[in-house]
C-alpha cells in the first residue's frame, strides 16, 4: 500500500509539471538582437539588443560563430562575452577578419537558472580594400 501511495504522488508530482511547476525555473524574457559592422571600423561588428525588464536576471552570454545555428548547437560557438549588467545593450567584437560572416546570438540567464535565446544576427565584414 505504501508503494501505491508514493506510486500515485509521483505521478501527481511528474504530471504537474508545466509552466506553473515551482519546480521548474521560469524563462527569461527574450531580447532582440541586432548586428552591423562597425562605423568606425571594418573589422568590428558591433551588437545591441534591447535590455530585458526582470528582476530576476542574471547575465547576457553573446555567442559568436562562423556557422548558424547556435541555438540549436551553442557547444559550435564560442562565448566571448558575459555581462551582467542589465542596462548594458551594446557590445562591439573587434578585430576580426575583413571578408569573414560571423554568426551571433545572446542567452539570457536569470537567477533561477531560466534561459532563453535571442534571434541569431550575420555580420558580414567587407573585404579589405
Amino acid at each position: 500500500m505504501k508503494r501505491l501511495v508514493f506510486f500515485a504522488a509521483l505521478v501527481a508530482l511528474i504530471s504537474a509539471c508545466g509552466p506553473d511547476n515551482p519546480f521548474e525555473p521560469d524563462n527569461p524574457s527574450i531580447t532582440a538582437l541586432t548586428g552591423v559592422v562597425s562605423g568606425s571600423s571594418p573589422t568590428t561588428a558591433k551588437l545591441s539588443w534591447n535590455a530585458v525588464p526582470d528582476s530576476d536576471f542574471s547575465s547576457y552570454s553573446l555567442y559568436r560563430s562562423s556557422t548558424s545555428g547556435i541555438q540549436n548547437n551553442p557547444g559550435s560557438a564560442a562565448i566571448i562575452v558575459v555581462i551582467t549588467d542589465k542596462g548594458s545593450t551594446v557590445y562591439f567584437d573587434e578585430n576580426l577578419t575583413p571578408g569573414a560572416i560571423w554568426y551571433y546570438a545572446i542567452k539570457v540567464s536569470n537567477e533561477g537558472g531560466g534561459t532563453s535565446w535571442s534571434n541569431e544576427v550575420s555580420v558580414k565584414l567587407p573585404s579589405s580594400t
